[in-house]
């Protein structure tokens, strides 16, 4: 202790003559700085900013969150596996189906609305990887988004009430049998319905209208985490849907 106060009173007193040195009785206290802090980036600890594809046009859009920001509604090893193993191998095996093919240069609506039933791989990779894309981007961080004042006009016209969308949303979902998406759809009349597709259909190649957000209802979306209580993942869905980015759809073409 003695040792640290004799070092502390050495210092200043450099620190002083430093100051004063060619000005004669004049003297100068000068503030030691504080060690400066730095704020460091928060990164995933499960390699989120390492999922890329291997090769090709389609790559994988990074997520809005990190994987432990929304713990409350998936395991950040369940969203892992979701996002960087699952939606992954679709996004690579869609880059390599239409390589040397004429989608290679279209957009992935593009594909959507060009592919036909006889090319069963490409219409079931670019749904699932679609599908996906639109999930991820379904889904906010918080459970606070509200849909726009335009959006609120066309549940309460076409629902009744955003509680009764909630409820029709879980009756929808725990009734559906298989795997497949639910979807919030505006239809060609301006209406807003809910429609589910079988296996990894959209509303694109199907021609129902512009998808407005979706529910993932694969069994890996909610297998793990809520052991294949699909009702309690609906549940804990439901705060975390993305108004913000619905309200956004509705002056979006595509996308």
């Amino acid at each position: 202790m003695k040792n640290t106060k004799l070092l502390n009173l050495s210092f200043y007193f450099l620190v002083v003559l430093a100051a004063s040195c060619g000005k004669k009785n004049e003297h100068f206290e000068v503030e030691i700085p504080k060690r400066e802090e730095f704020v460091v980036e928060k990164k995933s600890i499960l390699g989120q900013d390492k999922v890329k594809t291997k090769q090709g046009p389609f790559e994988m859009n990074p997520l809005s969150f990190q994987y432990e920001e929304v713990s409350d509604l998936f395991t950040p090893e369940d969203l892992a596996l979701h996002y960087g193993d699952i939606h992954l191998d679709y996004a690579n095996r869609l880059n390599t189906a239409i390589h040397n093919t004429p989608f290679v240069s279209d957009s992935l609506t593009g594909i959507l609305s060009k592919v036909t039933p006889a090319q069963a791989e490409i219409d079931n990779l670019a749904g699932a990887y679609y599908n996906h894309n639109f999930f991820w981007k379904s889904i906010n961080k918080n459970t606070t988004t509200n849909p726009s004042a335009g959006l609120s006009t066309l549940i309460t016209t076409s629902f009744g009430s955003y509680n009764n969308l909630k409820a029709e949303i879980t009756k929808l979902a725990v009734a559906f049998e298989g795997s497949g998406w639910l979807w919030l759809v505006l239809d060609h009349n301006n209406h807003l319905s809910l429609v589910t597709t079988e296996k990894n259909g959209n509303p694109i190649t199907l021609r129902l209208g512009r998808p407005i957000l979706v529910i993932d209802l694969w069994e890996h979306a909610y297998l793990s985490s809520y052991k294949n209580d699909k009702e309690k993942y609906i549940k804990a869905l439901l705060p975390h849907l993305n108004w913000e980015f619905a309200s956004s759809r509705l002056v979006k073409g595509d996308g």
